[in-house]
């Protein structure tokens, strides 16, 4: 994307393809663009504050009846595992210098309030993403190449896709998600800088600090509301959201390359936190942060190009049904077709 047509901080990393037709007008983009650091700060203290209430509650259920414990506990699985989905997106938009102007704030809040506490390196996660947006769905997205398995391969069944689901849920591919987090973790070619002490310096002192507040029972509510979570409800929102983002689509216009998903109410909470829905708006102007992200995509729509051939799909059980009924096609034929100009 050229960066003129944006605004002067996004970098040609960002770049989807170099010549396509920008539907909507420079100056619209540039205002659009315009961050506001206080909804992405709000954003990150209300997932905080979230977390820490349904950890409360469910520990108080256990002391209740053992029955309201055990279903309070699986009730706090999902809930604490959508809003670590929250929190990876307010990192992702910090990953793409959203959070704020100032490069330092940008990176404090994206590491300390999101990336940190998942294990992540915002620097790290950002020299892959870029190279998805270069290059999506290709052998140069490093995103497409960690998945050469056959469980992204569509058309599934109804019954592949409930088993594929289930074993996510049940924590059966806890390795897998170790391993998508790792490679975000740490990387030895990479330059050290100050960030990797304070990145350390955090997980001295939230650690420490937690252990000799709290003893053994700290060690407990992390694992059981933390980890937990992350190796079970978090794995099944990342495969469900990166499904809808980038499966079972034509990859024959650079309007379906990915794809834009209209939640139901339910699905925004536990799927679609801060707008994260409007795939293809946010690979066609990464510049806009997430809560502009709704009125990109009205801008868009005025288009009849873009009303015409963008795959917009409506709830994210139909895009389910997109994934029982979509034609197969191969990996080759993925990346020949894929980032094709209008």
């Amino acid at each position: 994307m050229n960066a003129s047509v944006v605004t002067a901080d996004i970098t040609e990393t960002d770049q989807l393809v170099e010549d396509w037709k920008k539907p909507v007008s420079p100056d619209v983009i540039k205002e659009l663009s315009t961050l506001q650091t206080w909804k992405s700060i709000v954003g990150v203290l209300t997932e905080w504050v979230i977390i820490g209430s349904v950890i409360t509650a469910s520990w108080y259920l256990w002391s209740v009846h053992i029955a309201a414990g055990i279903a309070g506990y699986f009730a706090a699985i999902v809930l604490i595992g959508s809003r670590q989905h929250a929190l990876a997106i307010i990192m992702h938009e910090g990953a793409h210098y959203r959070i704020s102007n100032n490069r330092f704030w940008n990176e404090l809040i994206g590491q300390l309030g999101a990336a940190w506490p998942l294990t992540i390196d915002m620097r790290y996660y950002r020299e892959l993403h870029f190279s998805h947006h270069r290059a999506p769905n290709t052998d140069d997205d490093p995103d497409w190449e960690l998945r050469e398995t056959g469980d992204w391969s569509f058309p599934k069944t109804r019954a592949g896709i409930f088993f594929l689901f289930l074993g996510d849920a049940l924590g059966l591919r806890f390795l897998d998600q170790i391993q998508f987090f790792g490679r975000y973790t740490y990387q030895p070619k990479h330059p050290r800088s100050g960030w990797d002490f304070g990145k350390i310096g955090f997980y001295l002192a939230f650690f420490t600090g937690m252990s000799l507040l709290f003893g053994a029972t700290f060690w407990k509510i992390y694992l059981m509301y933390w980890s937990v979570p992350t190796l079970t409800w978090l794995k099944v929102v990342l495969r469900f959201r990166t499904i809808a983002e980038h499966y079972a689509l034509e990859y024959d216009h650079i309007y379906r390359d990915t794809r834009t998903t209209y939640p139901s109410w339910w699905e925004k909470i536990l799927f679609a936190p801060k707008n994260i829905n409007y795939h293809l708006e946010h690979h066609l102007y990464p510049s806009v942060p997430f809560y502009n992200l709704p009125r990109l995509h009205h801008e868009l729509l005025q288009n009849e190009e873009f009303r015409n051939n963008a795959h917009l799909t409506k709830t994210y059980m139909g895009v389910v049904r997109e994934c029982l009924n979509c034609e197969s096609v191969s990996r080759e034929e993925v990346a020949a077709k894929s980032t094709s100009t209008p």
